[in-house]
């Protein structure tokens, strides 16, 4: 009787096929990571602004500079960013995927996304940087509204 040394073939096609099947469930599971990273990382974005545009106004209601919340409301919504985002250019609209934009003249925030999927298939993310006026014309707030 002959004694075999190492894996037959078919022992290797299925440890191969096993890999293969492994690889691809892997490669399927990275795509929802980067997915789901995407997502969080522009609705974290767009806290942050929020936030930063929260304290702000905060910060001139407490020191009693009411009619600075004006100089607010003019800014650049990523001014209140701690750091701006790596992707981000000052003009109508984003150029690339992964990449933020603020119009000064529309006074929208885009963002175009590298992975559509992640937000309904859409293929730009619109804010409108707003400001919020009394009956006697006073700026009295500012916020980040979606448009999609």
């Amino acid at each position: 009787m002959k004694h075999q040394r190492g894996a037959s073939k078919f022992e290797f096609a299925v440890t191969v096929a096993i890999l293969g099947i492994l690889a691809a469930v892997l490669l399927v599971r990275l795509n929802a990571i980067q997915i789901e990273v995407e997502r969080t990382e522009v609705d974290l974005t767009v806290r942050r602004i929020r936030a930063g545009i929260q304290i702000a106004i905060g910060e001139h209601i407490m020191r009693g500079e009411e009619a600075r919340i004006a100089e607010v409301a003019r800014a650049s919504p990523m001014d209140f960013l701690g750091e701006r985002p790596r992707r981000f250019i000052e003009g109508p609209t984003a150029e690339a995927a992964g990449q933020w934009a603020y119009d000064p003249v529309l006074r929208e925030l885009s963002y175009m996304p590298r992975s559509p999927e992640a937000f309904a298939d859409a293929t730009e993310l619109r804010w409108r940087y707003v400001a919020h006026v009394d009956p006697l014309g006073r700026t009295v707030g500012a916020s980040l509204v979606a448009l999609n």
